[in-house]
């Protein structure tokens, strides 16, 4: 089977008519052949802490939905590109958009390689007839399409438009589907979309292949400690091996990073340590910081580890929450009657409706749906006798990161609290 994790998010914008002009003072400025995006941790630790529910299995793109917003950047101006700029860690237009189509090269690049694939792409759906600019289409060429969101203006036509914008949504499910590999074929619904003028699409795929695989044969029922009174049952996967470990004071917990194939990204999983509580995983959370962070997945070696990973597949979908969790941090006139988007609209009137974000993750011997991760190591003194194994069991919740480590991009962050 098909071993991939996906995320989507989608940004709806309902606007009146609309003139368009260019996204920057200079759209064609050269993009940097390696981009980085170490940058963007603050955003996505931050949102992390804001989005994540207090129960239950969490997965989200930060990445994905950084880009989403980003998109909607490129057409803002005044308080709303500030705000944008502030949160999104963003410098100005003309280096984003750069940094944008780097991004975009480069994940395209990488959709044929054998040890993993990351497969991202951007679309902007468009109203059918919508008088935007030349410019505008010249810089987001493949990402620009225009369908029907029409609503059914009287009761006679209901029919006809309500099968316009049931196209456009089997349109941009469609488009979703293809980019994430059939893990999310559906993403809107032609209610959700209906009466929108712009949609803001960001699909999301990671396939990898460990780099040390687990042997099936080891894997078996085991114990999991949703909380410490209350075991559950899960299948869980057992080898003995050299892998990156480390032991952060600061989260007080040990971090383990699983390479996929190849070494460009890898799976970086932090176990707190169990104390008894059952709030360990929550109050590591509270202690994770974007400097935390960045100690933890720097200080690491190569050590020999009796692992034990459990296997799962779950799915996410936010929307209202994630709209909120944005406003919190400061993206406060986008999704407001103060939004400025007239750098897509120069007459005004224009604001972001809905964010809709779903992610899949599926963890097998074989490999993962994901890509980041972060890990401590704490060194060792060398002795004659080699020490026994160090012990990672994932019995009790834990949080985990996919990154493509190339460019220091946070694809994936996900908790895993029950079967």
């Amino acid at each position: 089977t098909m071993r991939a994790v996906v995320l989507i998010t989608a940004l709806a914008l309902s606007f009146g008519l609309v003139r368009s002009q260019c996204i920057s003072k200079d759209d064609s400025l050269i993009p940097p052949p390696i981009p980085y995006l170490g940058h963007v941790a603050p955003f996505s630790v931050g949102l992390l802490k804001e989005v994540l529910p207090a129960s239950g299995n969490f997965f989200f793109s930060p990445y994905s939905i950084w880009t989403a917003l980003t998109l909607a950047y490129f057409g803002s101006n005044g308080c709303t590109k500030t705000q944008l700029e502030r949160v999104l860690q963003l410098g100005n237009r003309e280096g984003a958009l750069a940094l944008y189509k780097s991004i975009d090269q480069l994940y395209r690049l990488q959709e044929n390689n054998s040890n993993y694939t990351i497969n991202a792409a951007n679309r902007i759906y468009v109203q059918n007839g919508l008088p935007l600019k030349d410019c505008l289409q010249t810089v987001f060429s493949k990402e620009m399409k225009a369908v029907d969101f029409r609503q059914p203006p009287t009761t006679h036509n209901h029919s006809s438009n309500a099968q316009q914008a049931q196209a456009a949504a089997e349109d941009i499910n469609s488009f979703v589907s293809d980019t994430t590999r059939g893990k999310i074929p559906q993403l809107v619904s032609a209610d959700s979309v209906s009466g929108a003028v712009m949609v803001l699409v960001n699909a999301v795929y990671f396939k990898g292949v460990w780099d040390r695989q687990f042997q099936v044969e080891n894997t078996a029922p085991q114990k999991f400690f949703v909380t410490p009174n209350s075991p559950a049952t899960v299948p869980m996967m057992n080898q003995e091996g050299k892998f990156k470990y480390g032991e952060s004071r600061e989260l007080d917990a040990q971090v383990l990073e699983m390479a996929y194939r190849g070494g460009g990204a890898s799976m970086f999983v932090l176990l707190p340590r169990d104390q008894g509580t059952g709030r360990e995983l929550d109050q590591m959370v509270q202690r994770l910081t974007t400097s935390t962070l960045t100690t933890a997945l720097k200080n690491t070696r190569a050590q020999t580890v009796q692992l034990k990973f459990p296997k799962f597949k779950f799915e996410k979908k936010i929307d209202e929450t994630l709209q909120q969790a944005l406003v919190r941090m400061g993206v406060a006139d986008l999704f407001s009657d103060q939004a400025d988007l007239t750098n897509f609209k120069p007459d005004g009137g224009l604001r972001a409706t809905d964010i809709i974000h779903k992610a899949v993750v599926e963890v097998d011997e074989e490999g993962a749906e994901a890509a980041a991760a972060t890990a401590v190591v704490i060194a060792i003194t060398s002795v004659a006798i080699p020490p026994p194994p160090l012990r990672f069991t994932c019995d009790r919740p834990f949080l985990f990161l996919i990154r493509d480590n190339d460019i220091d991009n946070i694809l994936f962050v996900g908790a895993y609290r029950q079967p």
